[in-house]
C-alpha cells in the first residue's frame, strides 16, 4: 500500500494544497516571502505553484503583493477563519471604538454548526447596557443577527440555518417577507420577545468582499436617549470596517 502512494505522490500538488490551507486558516494575507518562510519551501518550489494557482482564480494578489484567497473554494474551516477573526485585536479593537462612541454594547456572530453563535462583544464602561456572551446561541427565527443571515446568506447556509425549523404556510409566508425586506434595506431590525423595549439592530460583514459570513448586532434600550439613525451609521460603519479587515 505505502509503495503504491509513493508511486503516485505528486509534490507538486500537495505544496498547492498546502498552500490554500494555510491561506485559509491565516486571518492575514501573505507575501510570496512570508509563504516560503512560514511553511518553510523554497521560492523555486512555491513560484510556479503560486502561480497556477493565481491563473486559476484560487488565490489573487492585492496592490500590496499580498496573496489572498478567493472564493473559488468554500473552505470546511471556515470556521475557524471567523472564530480567529473575532478573538484578533483588530476586531476587538474596532468594537470597543463604536462601544466608545455610543456607550452601546455589541455583538459579533457568525454561523456554526447550523446555529448562530456569539464569538466577540464588546461592551460600554458607563450607563446601562446588555449583550451577548461570547458562546450564546441566538434564536434562528427571533434574532436580528440569525435573521439577516438568513436574508443575506448564500443558500447552503440558509438552508443548514432553517432545516430544522417545522413553520406552517401562513408562518412561512410571514418569514419570507421579512427576510425580502431585510435583503433590500441590507440590515435587520428585531425586538427581543421575553425583555420589554430591548431593540437590536444587525449589519452583515463581508468576507472576501462577496459573502455574508459575520453579524455585527447592536442590542439597546429604547428608553434610553440617543439618535438611532446616528447609531445605526455607526453600527453600518463598524459593519464596514470589520469587512475591510476580513478580507
Amino acid at each position: 500500500m505505502t509503495d503504491n502512494l509513493d508511486r503516485y505522490r505528486a509534490p507538486a500538488l500537495t505544496r498547492g494544497l498546502v498552500i490554500l490551507e494555510y491561506l485559509g486558516r491565516c486571518n492575514t494575507p501573505k507575501t510570496m516571502k512570508q509563504l516560503c518562510d512560514e511553511l518553510e519551501l523554497s521560492f523555486n518550489k512555491l513560484f510556479r505553484i503560486v502561480y497556477i494557482l493565481e491563473l486559476e482564480g484560487y488565490i489573487y494578489q492585492d496592490s500590496e503583493r499580498h496573496y489572498r484567497l478567493t472564493d473559488k473554494l468554500n473552505f470546511s474551516h471556515s470556521v475557524e477563519v471567523m472564530s480567529s477573526f473575532g478573538a484578533s485585536d483588530t476586531c476587538q479593537q474596532l468594537m470597543k471604538e463604536f462601544t466608545w462612541q455610543t456607550n452601546q454594547s455589541c455583538h459579533l456572530a457568525t454561523l456554526q454548526q447550523g446555529q448562530v453563535r456569539v464569538i466577540a462583544h464588546q461592551q460600554p464602561e458607563f450607563g446601562p447596557s446588555i449583550s451577548a456572551r461570547d458562546g450564546s446561541l441566538l434564536n434562528t427565527i427571533k434574532s436580528s443577527s440569525a435573521l439577516l443571515l438568513l436574508a443575506m446568506s448564500d443558500d447552503q447556509d440558509s438552508w443548514s440555518l432553517i432545516r430544522n425549523y417545522t413553520l406552517d404556510l401562513p408562518l412561512r409566508s410571514q418569514l419570507c417577507e421579512e427576510l425580502i425586506k431585510i435583503k433590500n434595506n441590507g440590515y435587520a431590525e428585531a425586538s427581543h420577545d421575553r425583555i420589554i423595549g430591548l431593540n437590536s439592530i444587525s449589519y452583515p460583514v463581508y468576507y472576501l468582499g462577496k459573502s455574508v459570513k459575520l453579524v455585527i448586532t447592536c442590542p439597546r434600550f429604547a428608553q434610553i436617549p440617543g439618535d438611532e439613525n446616528e447609531l445605526k451609521a455607526l453600527l453600518q460603519q463598524l459593519a464596514e470596517n470589520l469587512s475591510a479587515a476580513l478580507k
